[in-house]
């Protein structure tokens, strides 16, 4: 049960992973999917993760993703090391390596086409330049976790995706009695 819950966050992660090819810190990680989530909010109004982004002195940090991480490493507490360590182990630099392919059908066109960009445009740089470039205005203006319409703006998202992730927002967080 818990695993099925987790895939919306597991197979981002797999993805990134297995497009870069290599082992990849929870900074670049992080900072990949921040950017292919700001993208993807501002051009078709919805998140690829799912997740939550907080404001950590590094920059946004996606939070069960962060999670997911820290129990690999096996530095977690919310999250069992049991219940993802068929997906992913440790490299011996502390580093997230694959363990199996993502699934192709967890993502829609949209979806890779923004996580491949911001692998293309993020995983040669250095961790400064990916920590300053994610102090945007949505980071600035956080106290804790991040609002994804301020992540869209960030992101370039004109008027009318603003207003559409807004209603958006409010169709999910309705309560119906």
């Amino acid at each position: 049960m818990i695993i099925e819950h987790l895939q919306t966050y597991i197979q981002p992660i797999l993805y990134v992973l297995n497009k870069a090819g290599k082992a990849l810190d929870t900074h670049k990680i992080s900072k990949i999917l921040y950017f292919a989530d700001r993208e993807h909010l501002a051009k078709y109004g919805t998140s690829i993760s799912n997740d939550t982004y907080m404001k950590m002195q590094y920059g946004p940090v996606p939070s069960t993703i962060y999670d997911i991480i820290k129990a690999v490493q096996g530095k977690g507490g919310v999250i069992s090391k049991s219940d993802i360590e068929s997906f992913f182990e440790i490299s011996e630099e502390d580093k997230i390596i694959a363990k199996v392919n993502f699934d192709e059908d967890e993502f829609s066109k949209s979806e890779m086409e923004c996580l491949d960009n911001s692998i293309n445009e993020h995983l040669s740089k250095s961790f400064g330049y990916l920590s300053d470039k994610s102090h945007d205005d949505a980071w600035k203006d956080a106290i804790y976790s991040m609002d994804d319409i301020k992540i869209a703006k960030a992101g370039g998202a004109d008027e009318n995706m603003i207003k559409y992730i807004m209603h958006y927002n409010e169709l999910i967080n309705s309560k119906f009695i």
